[in-house]
């Protein structure tokens, strides 16, 4: 009894502290994609081999790094390895405090190449400056809508650990088993938004090349959606457009 009321305290835990670092990681996520001001760097000063090999390392290593854990605890064997050590209703719960911990490596230990870049707009001028602004806030506004839409309490693993506790099955279970199935292809928005954020920025950096190509090939191999997903969404589609257009008809 002692045991199961400690377990008990314990998932409350973990599912507390991995959703609220969650929204610290998003925003250390925002700030290294929407703003990432250019350091002052005296070209003539700085050991463009050497300097631009070591950032191309560390950088690369850090993407494979969120990658590799990204994919790896998604995996049945990780599931197994939880289910065994008692903890599998904070799967989720682990594995978006993992997938934290990569983000935050990711934007504290990367290394800058602003002396190497594909395009260089300037900026300063409040039309340019009001476009990019627009764009990184309406694709920022389209990821967490729709995080909210895929039911964020279950994507971070807060109301598995909830319904837990109440006795009640995994959350999932109450979902339909296309939704269910979708999960599976892709877990959370958007591929769309993450790419303009990643692409439409005024410094495309050599940093920022590797960064968005890695994770825009990330994405194309990871979220593999496929007809029987997109049908499901369309039926989805035309069932909210008949709730909609009924409730205006009385």
């Amino acid at each position: 009894m002692v045991f199961k009321v400690l377990l008990n305290i314990l998932l409350v835990l973990i599912s507390t502290f991995g959703f609220l670092f969650a929204f610290v990681a998003a925003g250390s996520l925002m700030t290294f994609l929407s703003y990432i001001p250019s350091p002052k760097v005296n070209v003539s000063e700085v050991h463009w081999t050497t300097a631009t090999i070591w950032a191309l390392t560390v950088n690369t290593s850090l993407l494979c790094l969120f990658m590799f854990q990204h994919s790896a605890m998604a995996k049945p064997f990780f599931k197994r390895a939880l289910y065994t050590s008692g903890l599998q209703v904070a799967e989720r719960s682990i594995y978006v405090i993992a997938t934290s911990i990569a983000l935050q490596c990711v934007t504290q230990y990367w290394q800058p190449i602003p002396w190497l870049s594909l395009w260089h707009i300037d900026t300063s001028g409040r039309v340019l400056w009001t476009v990019f602004t627009v764009v990184h806030c309406f694709a920022w506004c389209v990821i967490y809508i729709g995080t909210l839409m895929m039911d964020i309490g279950e994507m971070f693993g807060i109301k598995q650990v909830y319904y837990s506790l109440c006795g009640l099955p995994d959350p999932l279970t109450f979902k339909s088993r296309e939704l269910r199935r979708f999960y599976l292809h892709m877990r959370h928005p958007s591929f769309i938004g993450f790419c303009a954020l990643l692409w439409i920025y005024p410094v495309m950096s050599l940093d920022r090349v590797l960064l968005a190509g890695l994770w825009t090939i990330y994405m194309m191999v990871a979220w593999n959606v496929d007809r029987f997903d997109y049908q499901y969404q369309c039926q989805q589609l035309r069932r909210k457009q008949y709730k909609v257009n009924s409730k205006l008809m009385y």
